[in-house]
């Protein structure tokens, strides 16, 4: 079986990460795997088989006027269509939805079967986006299938696709990456941690805001944040004002997050919008009490609050601020809430997801 996977790029980040597990499970299960990419790096962030066949093509750019950026994705679109006819693959699975609109045109009067996969909320992004979000209603519908990851996404999308699968991402935690010791030089004290892009989705503004606070009462505490974003600087200069420059730490993206989680303490979400946080999982897996907002979509069917992990309302830092407080505070409740997020593992466990996606795969046998 030959199988596609498209993704803009590998980067670091939930949608790289998952795309790659996935690359790497087939092809040890003998498919025939490539990935095609819309820009080339040296190497993927994370590690790839080296039977997985790797496609970039270099049609990632920014236009500078829409004209310019109909007649980019123009060009794009032929040169997509182009790479899947040499690749002749079986399968089609796209990522994210600007990339699966493209995809979709590519692929128009083609017949292999082509998998569409939402990544995040759909509800996000609408105003600067406005073109791309209306292309999206026109032709998601066009997919064979359409992928999401959480209950609410699935009822979003309910209005116009038909043929649509809720199949949340793996929890898997990488051995040897735990055993090994952590990456990168964590500082002395007791650490929160949080995962993310630098950027407004992820909320770590707010997050810096209750930080100082607590930082103010338990001054052995830092803040770890893992990622890299366009808000790097903002957050440094806010982290200043707050008096609290040297208690945050970013050290970037790490490959294998997973040592970093295992010697921190407590680990937040503080995402104003999620499509499906791979990093709660991942720090669940890891056995770290977890605090989240419970903000659309995802915290609210990974989490039960008060029995794997807190949830206070979306972007209500005071509750953040309360919920923090106590776990700080109540180390028995942490050890508690720990051990029980450990069995996420289970419930998202890598071998039942990939099933999942082998039997949409079944659906389209020809």
């Amino acid at each position: 079986m030959r199988i596609l996977l498209i993704l803009n790029s590998l980067p670091g980040g939930g949608s790289g990460r998952v795309m790659t597990q996935m690359a790497n499970h087939w092809s040890e299960d003998s498919h025939h795997v490539s990935i095609l990419t819309f820009e080339s790096s040296n190497t993927p962030f994370y590690p790839l088989s080296n039977s997985v066949k790797w496609h970039a093509i270099d049609i990632k750019s920014q236009s500078s006027s829409w004209i310019r950026g109909f007649i980019n994705n123009l060009k794009r679109i032929y040169q997509i269509r182009k790479a899947i006819l040499a690749i002749k693959p079986d399968y089609i699975i796209s990522f994210v939805f600007t990339t699966n609109i493209l995809i979709l045109l590519a692929t128009r009067f083609l017949s292999c079967p082509l998998i569409i996969s939402e990544r995040n909320h759909p509800d996000y992004g609408r105003k600067t986006r406005l073109a791309w979000y209306w292309l999206r209603r026109i032709l998601y519908p066009l997919a064979d299938h359409l992928v999401v990851q959480t209950r609410e996404i699935k009822e979003w999308f309910n209005r116009y696709n038909n043929s649509i699968h809720i199949i949340a991402n793996p929890a898997e935690v990488i051995q040897e990456s735990t055993e090994a010791g952590s990456e990168i030089s964590l500082p002395p004290g007791k650490r929160i941690v949080a995962m993310g892009q630098l950027s407004p989705q992820k909320g770590f503004d707010l997050l810096l805001d209750v930080f100082a606070n607590i930082h103010r009462t338990y001054q052995e505490w830092n803040l770890i944040i893992l990622g890299t974003g366009p808000l790097r600087e903002d957050l440094i200069s806010q982290a200043g004002q707050l008096g609290i420059e040297r208690f945050l730490h970013l050290p970037g993206m790490v490959a294998n997050p997973f040592s970093v989680l295992k010697e921190c303490d407590l680990f937040v979400l503080s995402s104003r919008y999620e499509g499906f946080p791979n990093a709660l999982l991942e720090a669940m897996a890891c056995g770290l009490p977890v605090v989240s907002f419970e903000c659309p979509s995802g915290p609210g069917e990974i989490i039960q609050n008060g029995v794997n992990g807190i949830l206070v309302p979306a972007e209500d830092t005071v509750a953040l601020e309360r919920a923090l407080y106590e776990l700080i505070e109540n180390k028995q409740l942490g050890e508690r809430l720990g051990s029980e997020a450990t069995k996420i593992c289970e419930r998202y466990a890598a071998g039942s997801i990939m099933k999942q996606w082998e039997r949409l795969l079944d659906c389209n046998k020809r």
